[in-house]
């Protein structure tokens, strides 16, 4: 079981706090709430003298009410830098420097034992300003941390991870806000609740208990919990037990579902319930206009109109009434519209909506950056499409906003990866290299649940050319032409974990920059290769600047033996191995990638791979790899949990670098151990 803190055991943890000052418009004490309801958090990583604290969530998790909460108990400011437009080396000790009148205040902030201060949004900081800005930023937070305990982060995994390889390490405290328990679940929906039902009562007890186990479904462990106990899923529950609603009739609607474990379904089910119960509300208007009640403001149609208001489709058709009445009704119907408990004003209410919604319409090509953000703000876009379990047909923009929503579902005790497996470049035959599809797949693995998958075919705008317009993290592309990327930002952020292996590879932005992953170390092996690699089979042409000075083992370009590129490129410029025909060598950089992809990160147990992204990242494919695995296991190197490939224990032992690296074992310190595996992988693939 995860070690867990509670809200106040975390608050013990921080400094003595009492850090007032003059409050500015993104930098000040916020105000507790009555509604909060105080989570556990998972300990990620700990420390006996911090000099830092990181808080990490998935999107949509209450990170942002947390933090307030603390700065309102502890008095200390709370940075919002999604409200501050100035994110960059020097904006820390402007804003201390307003808040104390103090021009020493980052110096004094940095020696005082127990003032702090909260660091909240760097999710929407690092997608909106340069990578010069946000590199000098994370420099400003590595200096202020490096001599007391004044800073705690909140943000996604992904950024804090980045952040977290630039600061000293072993320092640090590390908590991951965890989904709600049966508890805090009740609490949760009772705050929204309100006073709108009569909470002691018996009626409503049983309807909340019986939807809320609709929700969780027959599957027992953290997939079952971490689902049933996300906020915006309570969102739902919450407004279906409002004032004035039939507790009886909710509770039998919901009987049958209890342990069938169609989660996702259920919560679709709860979804069309509120649509209902919004179209009843328009009767008396079917009577004014002598028109049907079943006929008028459907389901349908209020998603129609939502998507018109908040996504940027196209108005219903209203296909079903007559010319002469469409103006009158769509005039009297905008009331509904505009007061739909799925939107606040002019946003949505929660992301549970957003996500349905924009699952619903995802063909729709006029939403496509408005369907980018919804994915940016929660993992249940990617869950609700999952569910319809069909392979999709889906173009750049919509696989840009699905791995953006798998991203946003990422958390600790979670695997995600997006994968997109074209021709490869060193092999494609000519016919080949213009088609216009790619296949791929989105997966996310719980380690105690089942994987959710979406398989896909990619419909590139260009033929032979794929445009990358999201997230270029938790990525492993084989592409036969050419490959671009650009940004709104104007920053190329790659990584952690991006492998891109393709003709051409061209990015136009201002800047570059690579994420790195805090590899942890088993047995003296390092965790994990590369976070980044380009393997360019022809071209390599960056526009932009290169920040932060990633590494050299952290970020490689693998081209062809001969091809040269310009400064900083050439310090991460590797020589491309030539793919190799005879079974033994391509066994052997099989076990080598093997090595390299196997980690720690996300599960339990021993260091394991996603099987799709060691498939993506060499030669061996389709039956091959799966003869190959097989034989693995024959030998006791790996078990498989799922999509999980995991060295056994007896092997943990046997760990090296893939690469060649100074100080690290490599294949040659354990040739004799694994020389028999590399002879029965390639005896197999010789059959």
């Amino acid at each position: 079981m995860d070690d867990l803190v509670s809200f106040d055991e975390l608050l013990t943890l921080l400094p003595t706090g009492r850090f007032v000052g003059e409050a500015g418009e993104a930098f000040r004490i916020a105000e507790s709430r009555d509604s909060f309801v105080p989570p556990d958090l998972k300990v990620v990583e700990r420390s006996d003298a911090p000099k830092i604290t990181l808080i990490s969530a998935r999107g949509a998790t209450g990170k942002s009410r947390l933090a307030e909460q603390v700065s309102s108990l502890k008095q200390v400011p709370l940075w919002l830098l999604d409200k501050d437009k100035a994110v960059s080396g020097d904006a820390l000790r402007a804003r201390l420097r307003d808040y104390t009148r103090s021009s020493d205040a980052l110096e004094e902030l940095s020696v005082d034992t127990g003032r702090f201060l909260l660091v909240d949004a760097l999710d929407e900081a690092r997608m909106r300003v340069s990578g010069a800005s946000w590199y000098e930023f994370v420099q400003t937070l590595r200096e202020t941390s490096s001599h007391s305990h004044s800073l705690v982060l909140f943000g996604r995994e992904r950024v804090l991870e980045d952040i977290w390889a630039h600061l000293p390490g072993g320092s640090i405290d590390w908590f991951e806000i965890s989904h709600f328990d049966a508890e805090q679940r009740n609490k949760y929906v009772d705050f929204r609740v309100g006073d709108a039902q009569n909470k002691a009562g018996e009626a409503y007890i049983a309807a909340r208990d019986t939807v809320i186990g609709a929700l969780a479904g027959a599957v027992e462990g953290s997939e079952s919990e971490s689902f049933v106990g996300y906020a915006p899923v309570l969102d739902a529950v919450s407004l279906l037990l409002e004032k004035g609603e039939n507790l009886l009739r909710i509770r039998s609607a919901f009987e049958a579902e209890v342990g069938n474990g169609r989660r996702i379904e259920v919560l679709e089910q709860i979804i069309h319930q509120l649509l209902k119960r919004e179209q009843k509300k328009a009767d008396k208007l079917a009577e004014q206009l002598n028109l049907s009640p079943e006929a008028i403001y459907t389901p349908a149609e209020q998603i129609d109109w939502l998507a018109r208001d908040l996504l940027g489709t196209a108005p219903p058709e209203l296909a079903w009434c007559e010319d002469s009445l469409k103006g009158e009704y769509a005039n009297k119907i905008r009331p509904f519209v505009e007061d739909h408990p799925f939107r606040s004003e002019n946003r949505w209410s929660s992301p549970v909506f957003s996500a349905y919604i924009a699952a619903d319409r995802l063909a729709d090509i006029a939403i496509r950056e408005k369907l980018q953000e919804v994915g940016v703000s929660t993992g249940l876009l990617f869950e609700f499409v999952s569910a319809k379990d069909e392979e999709l047909l889906i173009d750049e923009w919509q696989f840009a906003a699905l791995h953006s929503s798998l991203m946003a579902s990422e958390r600790h005790d979670v695997e995600v990866s997006a994968g997109i497996s074209g021709h490869d470049p060193h092999l494609v035959a000519p016919e080949d290299i213009d088609e216009p599809t790619v296949p791929g797949e989105l997966t996310l693995w719980e380690s105690s649940g089942t994987p959710h998958v979406i398989s896909f075919e990619l419909f590139l705008d260009k033929a032979g050319v794929l445009d990358l317009k999201g997230p270029l993290a938790s990525l492993s592309l084989t592409f036969p032409s050419k490959v671009t990327v650009a940004s709104s930002s104007g920053t190329a952020n790659f990584g952690p974990d991006c492998f891109i292996r393709c003709k051409d590879l061209l990015v136009s932005t201002d800047t570059v920059q690579v994420s790195l992953r805090q590899n942890g170390m088993t047995n003296s092996t390092p965790d994990g290769g590369a976070s980044v690699t380009f393997e360019v089979a022809d071209h390599f042409l960056c526009e932009g600047r290169l920040v932060g000075n990633p590494p050299k083992d952290s970020f490689e370009i693998l081209l062809p033996e001969g091809v040269s590129v310009g400064y900083p490129w050439i310090t991460y410029q590797r020589t491309m191995e030539p793919p190799g025909a005879e079974p033994n060598e391509r066994a052997l950089r099989f076990v080598k990638m093997l090595m390299n992809l196997a980690r720690n990160h996300g599960h339990k147990g021993t260091p394991a791979v996603f099987n799709k992204k060691l498939e993506g990242r060499q030669s061996i494919k389709g039956a091959e790899f799966r003869k190959v695995i097989s034989v693995l296991q024959k030998h006791g190197v790996v078990t498989l949990d799922g999509p999980m490939i995991h060295l056994t224990p007896d092997w943990v032992p046997h760990r090296f670098s893939g690469k060649e690296r100074e100080g690290v074992l490599t294949f040659d310190s354990k040739r004799d151990v694994w020389t028999p595996i590399v002879d029965a992988v390639a005896h197999a693939m010789g059959q």
